[in-house]
């Protein structure tokens, strides 16, 4: 009610009593009048039909029906009286008068002695016992008095029923109904009327004076009010006056304030306008030294990446040629460094392309897996290093196709896991991408990309500033780790560009955890990758010893559909490979997940060599990166791996070891990997290059001489001219700063000798790093670009896309061939499912020699020398339908098998022989299963050395 106005409190107060008086007057005086109706008909039919019981006595009694006819048709003619009935001492009905029946009054009704009523919807039922009486008594009947019995008969001699009608009660009660509601509403209205002139009195004034403060309000203090209502109001109407005066002399006073503010403000705008100009002035020559900046570090990028790139691309063509090892160290040192000053030029040339505002992004599709394992593989021997377990985890549920610039995301991320893993000296660096959310109506998503390391953390201080430009968290002389402190920074920007956030949290000792998120559209145009269900229901066992890594790879093999059971220890391994053959049931592969420390373990070694030859299982080495494959355990492994693992090679490597599938040509990863398929070309192209520094055509002359391509070279613009109209080149690469004449006029110029038929292809070597280079140099009839420092790669990919012609042939420099590699590695048998007799038992060999140890080794050496001559002889045989011949020599085999301890090798052997004695159908398989027991004798005997098992067992044998 607070809130209520005035008019609503005053109609409250005044008509709720009103209302509530006068309804419970109405229901008091309805409900009165409604009862007395109600009394009034039923004395009525009390009355009437007492009377009637006493003159229907006689008539009763004599059984006379005109007598009582003529009573009831008297009694019919009393309002409200609707029928009269007439009964008998034995309930039997005498007469009946008026509508209706009287069948349903019931004999229950009629057995007592006093008068009983019933009522009806419509009508009410008196009925009253008659009694025989002494006619000369003078007595009167009372109310409620029952007559005496003459003659001593107690029991009364019939009934008299009266049926009163309710039309007219209920007219009455209707009447009485309307009349109170005419006066509840006219009392109702009355109080209304007087409410409303009572509120009306109160809010009017209130209203006047609301008009005139909304008046004020408006600026209007000439406004007076004047009400008479009464004192109180009269008060109120002479403050507001009063207050009205009071404003008008305040405006009055502020007018002039203003007037004389007006003029302070015109003499402050002459000065903000002197000061614009000024400011003007400032701008353009901020803009002309950011020009100047500009063009400064462009010069500079050119300056220094020229010296820059001889020094990288010699120090590579001295570490392919053969340098005694100190040397080789030291020029490893010197492409470090030089790899270190370009990573600090790149920084610092970012950073002011950033600060410029020049920096473009593009929006292409791209795979999210293939940017992360690239970062992951390329930086994996720097953290492998550092025993360090790098691991990426790409939940199931993050799209792989999706719009943006991969450079940049690469950029961002090969920073991030960069400083993670400088940082860090002990424990794991982890990436893991995750779908933060999900817009399916827009297309669109937003990833997060977090990377955890168990570092040296960072202080809260050190947090707040990390991303500024120049900043480091130990910015001393005397610092552990390098940098220029602008890769987070950089970062951070790139970050931004695209949409997303970046941050850490962090912890001082507990290392920390950098993440940033990336919003982005789903690619449509992307093309369909093929599901990987090659391997699905396929039983795996898996051993390793670094724990983020093993989530990582058992996520991959669970998604691809595959069973896998992680064991702890190299002995469980075993055990349950073992208990898994015998319930025939063992598994595909065996997966040993390692650490640079474990890979010379006799332990591990020997675990290899029981489950390749003893359990005929497959192996799968997981290792870090390593400097050489030659190791003891990747020599006994089916297949080895580096960590971390790539999902397309451990599918394929999977493949090739449960299947025998080849994944047959396997693309190298580079930037001609999405080019498109042309015919490669076998002549070789004439190429030009044109340097006005020495040592890059040098360089690039060498490059292309690795490449068998003899091209000439110039020094200058004016030289090149002169070379190309005295021949046509297929392929020029154009320096673009050059004294005299530059690469764009030089360009210019070269152009003009084209004729209708061909044109040049002209490639320009820069190293500007702020210019938009694509775009301006093909407006400048350029065909595309190269960066400096130049490597290899770039240029066979150049040479390529351009001339179609492979540079397949380098074998000069070493290089390897570079379109693309294949693995030649022959198919291994799958791994055996159930429990096979031993491949080789030392103890059963001499049982079979008469435990002679020397005769046993004798015999089973030549058996080794008969499997080298057979293996191809049986398969030889096979093919050619030889099989009398193929019979003879296994017969021969099965013969120098029962003379040594080879079960598999024996079994195998006898059974082949029944089936091509009985020629059997399943003949080719038992060839199979032959030629893998005899594979399986031959790699144990040159895996193990069995000489000295067998001479330890005769020494053995003879201390005992």
């Amino acid at each position: 009610m607070r809130r209520w106005g005035i008019r609503k409190k005053v109609l409250v107060v005044t008509l709720v009593p009103t209302l509530v008086t006068t309804l419970l007057l109405g229901l008091f005086f309805t409900y009165s009048w409604v009862t007395n109706i109600e009394n009034l008909l039923k004395d009525r039919g009390e009355s009437l039909s007492r009377q009637l019981s006493a003159g229907s006595e006689y008539g009763l009694f004599t059984a006379n029906r005109s007598l009582l006819s003529s009573l009831s048709n008297a009694l019919l003619e009393e309002q409200d009286v609707r029928s009269i009935t007439f009964f008998d001492g034995e309930h039997d009905r005498i007469l009946h008068t008026g509508p209706g029946s009287s069948d349903d009054v019931g004999k229950e009704a009629l057995n007592g002695e006093d008068p009983r009523q019933i009522n009806r919807p419509d009508s009410t039922v008196f009925v009253t016992p008659v009694y025989l009486r002494d006619l000369m008594s003078q007595s009167t009947l009372e109310p409620g008095s029952r007559p005496e019995a003459g003659n001593g008969n107690k029991k009364p001699i019939g009934w008299v029923s009266v049926e009163m009608s309710h039309i007219r009660t209920e007219k009455e009660t209707y009447k009485a109904l309307l009349i109170s509601l005419l006066l509840v509403l006219g009392g109702v209205l009355l109080s209304l009327a007087i409410a409303l002139r009572l509120s009306r009195a109160f809010t009017d004034p209130v209203f006047e004076l609301n008009e005139a403060v909304a008046r004020l309000k408006e600026g209007k203090l000439d406004t007076r009010v004047h009400t008479g209502a009464g004192p109180e109001f009269e008060q109120l109407e002479s403050g507001l006056n009063e207050m009205a005066g009071e404003l008008s002399k305040a405006q009055a006073e502020m007018q002039q304030n203003v007037d004389q503010a007006t003029e302070d403000l015109r003499e402050t705008l002459e000065t903000i306008e002197i000061q614009n100009i000024e400011l003007d002035f400032a701008r353009k020559e901020a803009l002309e030294a950011s020009r100047i900046k500009s063009e400064f570090l462009a010069n500079m990028s050119h300056e220094i990446r020229t010296p820059l790139n001889g020094i990288i691309g010699f120090t590579e063509l001295l570490l392919k040629s053969p340098l005694p090892r100190q040397q080789r160290d030291h020029l490893s040192t010197i492409r470090k460094s030089s790899e270190i000053l370009l990573t600090i030029i790149n920084d610092i040339l970012d950073f002011s392309k950033i600060e410029a505002g020049k920096l473009i992004l593009d929006r292409i599709p791209f795979q999210l897996r293939d940017i992360v394992e690239e970062v992951m593989v390329m930086l994996a021997p720097a953290a492998h290093s550092k025993n360090l377990d790098l691991v990426p985890l790409v939940y199931n549920d993050v799209p792989d196709n999706i719009m943006g610039d991969p450079l940049r995301v690469k950029q961002v991320i090969t920073n991030l896991v960069n400083n993670a893993i400088k940082f860090t000296q002990t424990g794991e660096v982890v990436l893991r991408a995750s779908l933060e959310e999900e817009d399916k109506e827009d297309n669109r998503i937003t990833l997060r990309l977090s990377i955890t390391d168990s570092g040296v953390g960072l202080s809260r201080a050190q947090q707040q500033s990390l991303f500024n430009a120049f900043s480091q968290a130990d910015a001393s002389t005397a610092r552990q780790y390098g940098g220029t402190g602008l890769g987070l920074a950089i970062s951070k920007r790139l970050v931004e560009e695209m949409g997303g956030k970046i941050g850490l949290e962090s912890e001082l000792g507990k290392g920390s955890t950098f993440w940033f998120t990336l919003t982005s559209e789903l690619s449509s145009a992307g093309e369909a990758i093929a599901p990987k269900d090659a391997l699905r229901g396929e039983r795996v066992i898996y051993l390793e010893q670094q724990k983020t890594t093993g989530l990582a790879v058992e996520h991959m093999l669970r998604e691809w559909g595959m069973t896998v059971d992680r064991v702890s220890s190299p002995g469980v391994m075993q055990e349950q490979i073992e208990e898994a053959q015998k319930a025939q049931s063992g598994y595909a592969v065996a997966l040993l997940g390692i650490t640079r420390h474990l890979l010379n373990s006799s332990q591990y070694c020997s675990l290899v060599r029981i489950l390749e030859l003893e359990r005929d299982c497959r192996t799968l080495l997981l290792t870090p990166t390593l400097d050489t494959h030659d190791t003891p355990l990747s020599g006994l492994a089916s297949g080895h791996l580096t960590k971390p693992v790539r999902r397309d090679a451990l599918y394929d490597e999977l493949l090739l070891l449960v299947h025998g599938i080849s994944s047959g040509q396997r693309q190298l990863h580079s930037p001609a990997a999405a080019r498109e398929t042309a015919k490669p070309s076998a002549r070789v192209p004439r190429v030009l290059a044109v340097d006005d520094n020495d040592a890059n055509l040098k360089l690039v002359l060498t490059l292309l001489k690795d490449c068998l391509i003899e091209a000439e070279g110039a020094s200058s613009g004016f030289e090149a001219l002169s070379k190309a109209r005295q021949k046509s080149f297929d392929l020029v690469f154009m320096d673009l700063q050059m004294p005299g004449m530059d690469g764009v006029e030089t360009t210019e110029r070269l152009r003009a000798l084209d004729g209708n038929s061909r044109r040049t292809r002209i490639i320009a070597l820069t190293a500007h790093a702020l210019a938009e280079e694509h775009d301006r140099l093909v407006g400048q009839g350029f065909d595309g670009y190269l960066a400096k420092p130049i490597s290899n790669s770039q240029l066979v990919d150049i040479i390529y896309d351009y001339t179609g012609y492979s540079c397949d042939g380098g074998t000069e420099s070493g290089y390897p061939p570079m379109p693309e590699i294949r693995d030649t590695r022959r198919a291994p048998r799958p791994s055996t499912r159930n429990r096979q007799p031993d491949c080789i038992s030392v103890t059963e060999s001499i049982q079979l020699a008469a435990g002679k140890a020397d005769l046993a080794e004798e015999l089973f050496s030549m058996l080794v020398e008969q499997i080298r001559i057979d293996l191809d002889r049986v398969n030889q045989l096979w093919d050619n339908g030889e099989r009398e011949e193929l019979l003879e020599c296994v017969h021969k085999l099965h013969g120098a098998t029962r003379y040594c301890g080879v079960p598999e090798l024996r079994g195998a052997a006898s059974q082949l022989e029944t089936a091509l004695k009985r020629t059997a159908p399943d003949a080719e398989y038992l060839k199979d299963q032959l030629l893998a027991a005899m594979e399986r004798l031959q790699a144990w005997s040159e895996q193990t050395d069995w000489q000295q098992l067998f001479r330890q067992h005769n020494q053995q044998a003879a201390a005992d």
